[in-house]
């Protein structure tokens, strides 16, 4: 079968949208690159690539809605976050003919977007038989394989795209899929390329996810994808998939595994917080009840039953406490909370000022007056001194398990926006960064005031509940209410509420005025080094304030405990 067409192997095909695709037909042992100049695509430099891959004419409702909402929108993020070329199908059905609507809706997306297909059933197509399959109209480019099956076209695409990615990172998608994807499935794994499978898409993407997940019935597939780099995800957060398709075609190493630090840091400071704030709040929760033993122990009948059970209660409550204090000072969860905190914060702002190209990382700093650096060998001897400074204090005397989640890490206010590894201009600095800061402040700010309104509710009812009982000659329980009153104004100064709240909104005013300022000379910044070193003063300033005043708090808290504690088995010791 001959299908070269008379012009010498490519034709123009219409597109929607004012571009025209052009067909390639392509012959066994063509060479992949020759094929892609011959229809205007040239692989000179590295691009990454997505490949998508599933069903076609097999995709039905529901699982067609589900790969609508998800897919489409997904590989779009990518392409849009990473230049990456998009190779696909290319037929007018099921997953290609998705990307082709969604091509449609942003004109300005996905600007590569290559379908592959035999000629063969393309040729039917056609010809009016209904065993062929018309190309999609809203790709960009066509090369078409010489074969008459299905399947016939794997080996091209998978060249194609290598030969697009020239080393680049490339990945498949997959949605929904039979027989036919299986064998781009395997090409997939043999290359070494990522494999994303929406799960929801029916078809082979949930045969492979149940595998992967080592459920029953799905043996034969666990066998054959053993060796392959399999990601199950859900299709609920399309920009959420996107951002994972984006961090993995970017050949960003540093910024990757600074990100990984950052989130280390950041998982184990918000669980050492907890384990502090469940420490102190133990504490203090026994400090009451062994207040209210003591006081009932008083106040018991001389000799019963009843004295007998208060006794030993008053002499265990406040051995329990001594204990506790004593754990908590060994753990030294506080202490090491703050550190963790303050070095997770000094990697993030590194990993900003890297992809802004400010400060050390501006090319005249990389420079510098002997050998020049790359600004990936300069990110690396920061986090270096981070993890170096980090090591030499307490915060070494725990596990610090790497972070195994999802990346990059959720933020609070931009993760629909960021995919966490490229460059960022001043618009996208003070949409990301400064968005995320602000988003962060008023959370913690909203969540502090409610616990200091609620502290500052019991102080004000035990005094009024105090008085009460002075009223009516119960002056014994009178202890029990002031004890309750101190523990409550006791947890919100060791956790120093007020002056966090001061400071966070501080920090956040300022911010929200460099963010009014930027807008205000629309998006044109005096220099982006200036407004990248304002933001980051603003941030570090802020966070040097809370170290200091928390590890002030600690020290005093810790040796508040420490004579309380004392004072305990003094006290124990004589009541036994």
């Amino acid at each position: 079968m001959t299908l070269a067409p008379a012009d010498g192997g490519s034709s123009p095909q219409d597109t929607r949208g004012g571009q025209r695709a052009t067909r390639v037909w392509a012959h066994a042992g063509d060479d992949p690159r020759a094929l892609l100049a011959r229809v205007g695509l040239r692989a000179d430099a590295p691009r990454s690539v997505i490949v998508v891959s599933g069903g076609a004419g097999d995709l039905r409702e529901p699982q067609l809605s589900v790969a609508r909402a998800a897919l489409g929108p997904a590989v779009r993020a990518a392409s849009c976050y990473t230049g990456a070329a998009i190779v696909d199908g290319g037929t007018a059905s099921g997953v290609m003919a998705l990307l082709g609507e969604e091509r449609v809706r942003h004109p300005d997306t996905m600007p590569v977007l290559l379908g592959v297909a035999p000629a063969g059933r393309v040729e039917a197509a056609s010809a009016g038989d209904d065993a062929g399959a018309p190309l999609d109209p809203h790709h960009t480019h066509f090369v078409l394989a010489d074969s008459d099956e299905w399947g016939g076209e794997t080996p091209l695409l998978a060249a194609l795209a290598d030969e697009l990615a020239q080393g680049a990172p490339v990945v498949m998608v997959l949605a929904g899929g039979g027989d036919g994807a299986m064998e781009e499935v395997r090409t997939a794994l043999r290359r070494d390329w990522p494999l994303f499978v929406l799960e929801g898409t029916g078809g082979l993407a949930d045969e492979i996810a149940a595998a992967h997940r080592g459920r029953r019935g799905q043996r034969r597939l666990r066998r054959g994808l053993d060796f392959g780099d399999v990601r199950p995800l859900g299709c609920d957060d399309p920009l959420a998939l996107g951002r994972s398709l984006a961090w993995e075609l970017q050949d960003q190493p540093a910024l990757k595994d600074a990100w990984v630090l950052f989130a280390t840091y950041d998982r184990l400071a918000i669980r050492l917080q907890d384990v502090f704030e469940r420490f102190q709040g133990s504490i203090l929760v026994l400090g009451v009840i062994a207040t209210a033993v003591a006081l009932a122990h008083d106040g018991a009948s001389e000799g019963s039953d009843e004295q007998f059970l208060l006794h030993w209660g008053a002499v265990v409550a406040p051995i329990v406490v001594s204990v506790l204090i004593a754990l908590a000072n060994r753990r030294a969860a506080g202490k090491r909370w703050v550190l963790l905190r303050a070095a997770a914060e000094a990697v993030k702002s590194e990993i900003y000022r890297c992809r802004t190209r400010t400060g050390v990382y501006s090319d005249a700093a990389l420079a510098g007056d002997g050998a020049p650096i790359s600004r990936s060998g300069r990110l690396g001897e920061r986090l270096a001194a981070i993890e170096g400074g980090l090591i030499q204090t307490d915060a070494s005397g725990g596990p610090l398990t790497s972070y195994d989640g999802a990346l990059p890490p959720a933020v609070y206010g931009a993760e629909s926006r960021d995919d966490g590894l490229s460059d960022l201009d001043p618009q996208g600095y003070v949409e990301i960064r400064v968005a995320d800061q602000l988003a962060y402040y008023d959370r913690k700010v909203r969540a502090l005031d409610r616990r200091r309104a609620a502290l500052q509710l019991v102080t004000l009812a035990a005094g009024g509940v105090g008085a009460l009982l002075a009223a009516a000659s119960a002056e014994i329980w009178v202890g029990l209410t002031t004890a309750l009153a101190g523990a409550a104004l006791a947890h919100l100064s060791y956790l120093q509420v007020d002056t966090a709240i001061v400071a966070y909104n501080q920090a956040a005013t300022q911010l929200s005025a460099l963010q009014r300022e930027f807008r205000a000379t629309d998006g044109e910044a005096p220099t982006f080094e200036a407004l990248v070193t304002r933001g980051e003063t603003v941030l570090t300033t802020e966070l040097s304030g809370w170290v200091q005043q928390m590890t002030d708090a600690l020290a005093e808290l810790q040796a508040q405990q420490t004579e309380a504690g004392a004072k305990v088995d003094r006290d124990s010791g004589a009541a036994a």
